[in-house]
């Protein structure tokens, strides 16, 4: 234990010693209140309303709180109490309410990007993207300006419009004849055999189109007088014909068409043919052989006659008959030869009138043949 606290208790090594007394306790200090000046009015105790002061002339200013000495040996003056601060007047209503619009004033600001406080995230961003908007308004002005001048440059030097351009028109193709159809005298044997021949009956049609029908060649009479006669373009020439005393009829019920005629190149449809009249009067044609099998239509007729069909081979054999029976009135018919001869020999077709009912013009017709 240290000395000092063995003296405050009175113990003392080698003996008993009387205690020391402890320091008296100090009073506590009063609370600092405020400072009074000289000249300020005595402040009411608390809890007490302060009475009203009447209007007094103004005091004279003390002298300041400097103590004055008479001499060098003259001793200190008491320094005088220091008077309360004077307290302000209270707040006016404008004063307050500035107060408290002026930071929601300053938070709408902020918030709405006119005048941020400080640089926030938020205020950067917005910042940026208006930056961003006035660059897109720049780049879109300068490419409307680029396209006026661009559309400028259609003027003429002169300042007239330009004209647009006429766009080109394929011209109409103009209507010709078909181009004519070549077809070789000979080709590759169909059904290679011996001689044949063969004899049927169709039907007449009421169009008959010799240009799909006669692929190798064709022929037609009439149209144009008695001794006119149609032929294919670059046929073949297979058809012979023996001629013989004619005229020209405007009868026929089918509707003859080509497209590659000569020495007429086209035709939509005509009824026309010859005839003979006269019982025992006939027609004779011919066509070429080649080894291959050919098709032969004959379109021919009878005006009040009985007729007679005969085809044969020139090289011999047996030939392929069909007989038309007397009867008044005109009448028309379609033949269909199928043959096969060697090169050199020919197909010979003869159409003759038998009898007649007796009028002028009673007889036998040849309208048009073909060849495929």
């Amino acid at each position: 234990m240290a000395e000092d606290e063995l003296t405050q208790t009175g113990i003392r090594v080698g003996g008993w010693l009387p205690a020391v007394p402890a320091e008296p306790a100090r009073a506590p200090e009063p609370p600092p209140g405020p400072r009074r000046f000289p000249g300020d009015p005595v402040a009411p105790p608390a809890g007490s309303a302060a009475p009203p002061v009447p209007d007094a002339p103004p005091a004279e200013p003390a002298a300041p709180d400097v103590p004055a000495r008479a001499g060098p040996d003259a001793p200190l003056a008491a320094p005088r109490p220091v008077a309360p601060v004077r307290h302000s007047a209270p707040e006016g209503v404008a004063a307050r309410l500035a107060g408290l619009i002026a930071p929601a004033a300053a938070r709408v600001r902020t918030a709405v990007g006119a005048a941020p406080d400080r640089p926030t995230r938020v205020g950067v961003a917005r910042a940026r993207r208006r930056r961003r908007r006035m660059i897109l308004a720049g780049a879109a002005l300068t490419a409307l300006v680029l396209v006026l001048a661009y559309a400028g440059r259609g003027a003429e030097p002169d300042g007239a419009p330009a004209l647009p351009a006429a766009v080109p028109t394929a011209a109409a193709p103009v209507p010709t004849a078909a181009p004519p159809t070549v077809v070789p005298v000979t080709g590759s044997p169909a059904l290679p055999g011996g001689p044949l021949l063969n004899l049927d009956q169709e039907p007449v049609p009421p169009s008959v189109p010799l240009t799909a029908l006669g692929t190798r060649d064709w022929l037609h009479w009439g149209g144009a007088g008695a001794a006119s006669v149609q032929r294919k373009q670059r046929g073949t020439g297979e058809i012979g014909d023996l001629a013989g005393d004619r005229l020209e009829h405007n009868a026929g019920v089918s509707a003859l068409t080509w497209t590659d005629g000569t020495p007429t190149a086209r035709q939509d449809g005509t009824r026309s043919g010859v005839f003979q009249r006269g019982a025992g009067k006939s027609f004779a044609l011919s066509v070429a052989g080649s080894g291959d099998l050919r098709t032969v239509r004959l379109f021919v007729g009878a005006f009040s006659a009985g007729a007679r069909l005969e085809v044969r081979l020139s090289g011999g054999g047996d030939p392929a008959v069909r007989e038309v029976a007397l009867a008044a009135g005109d009448r028309f018919f379609q033949y269909v030869v199928h043959f096969r001869a060697p090169r050199g020999q020919r197909l010979l077709v003869t159409w003759r009138a038998l009898t007649v009912v007796g009028a002028e013009n009673d007889g036998v017709t040849l309208e048009a043949v073909t060849v495929s």
